[in-house]
């Protein structure tokens, strides 16, 4: 949740949960594999309105008002092919997800904003279930803004011999913001003017960002209790627009600070590489 004119989800402006996600899933099993359709409802509850974003030793006033509840959702559908026919063991699997105001079940419960930097460059993406803004007083207050997104991954797994197999995974994963949820972002972070429903984006500041990857996993059973693997992924995120190109004026209003160590430009994509070895043994049955 993103409130008042700070950039950051979840301080001081998710109200924490009331009720529990509902989740429910239908799935079938055959002798080619299994595909399941599957949903989810989350309570989006907001804090209260504020020129700031709220914090734990300065939260505002319940006479501020807050906007109401909103409920989040999402859906998605998913299908595991099994292809011995390639080799035993072998599967293709892939899913498909679409969300508006629970952006977890695609992104897999990050806390934190998306974004990186390189030197002076720095990508940005806000990741938040929704933005609301203005003040009772000032007559610009919103309901919550849900924020879409969808997302879509595949993955092959391929057994060489039964203790040795390579998978190959990948996928794409965008995130949007309605134009009255831009416009608060882009005012609180600097990039545009007023409040609520008075926010103004100033051209060119944009953001909805989106991110994708590539990858491979190696893994070697040496035997029941033990085995090696090793990981491969490479990844690049889309960033988030300012307008000017600059970072100047990011966390400058309200209690965050999105602007990252000495950058000063945004990077139109960022590109990264992860390699992991891992070795896990079982010492229990």
């Amino acid at each position: 949740m993103t409130g008042g004119a700070g950039l950051f989800p979840g301080v001081g402006a998710y109200g924490g949960q009331q009720i529990g996600d509902t989740v429910a899933n239908l799935r079938v099993d055959q002798a080619w594999g299994s595909a399941q359709v599957m949903g989810a409802l989350h309570e989006v509850n907001a804090t209260y309105y504020s020129l700031t974003t709220a914090t734990a030793a300065s939260a505002p006033a319940v006479g501020n008002g807050h906007p109401s509840d909103a409920w989040g959702w999402a859906a998605g559908a998913g299908v595991k092919i099994l292809t011995p026919f390639v080799s035993q063991g072998d599967y293709l699997q892939t899913q498909f997800n679409v969300t508006q105001g629970a952006l977890r079940y695609i992104f897999n419960t990050p806390n934190t904003n998306y974004g990186a930097t390189n030197g002076s460059l720095q990508t940005l993406g806000v990741l938040s279930d929704g933005v609301y803004g203005g003040t009772l007083a000032s007559g610009n207050t919103t309901s919550v803004q849900l924020t879409s997104a969808w997302g879509f991954n595949a993955a092959y797994e391929h057994f060489w011999v039964p203790n040795f197999r390579t998978s190959v995974y990948g996928g794409y994963d965008k995130v949007t913001y309605n134009g009255s949820a831009n416009a608060m972002l882009c005012a609180g972070a600097g990039f545009g003017a007023g409040a609520g429903t008075a926010s103004v984006a100033n051209a060119g500041c944009n953001m909805d960002w989106s991110t994708w990857f590539i990858g491979s996993r190696t893994q070697w059973d040496v035997n029941k209790n033990f085995y090696l693997g090793v990981d491969v992924l490479y990844e690049t995120m889309k960033s988030a627009t300012t307008g000017t190109g600059g970072t100047a004026g990011l966390g400058t209003v309200g209690t965050t600070n999105f602007g990252l160590g000495s950058a000063n430009s945004v990077e139109n994509s960022s590109n990264a590489w992860l390699f992991r070895f891992r070795a896990h043994r079982d010492f229990l049955p």
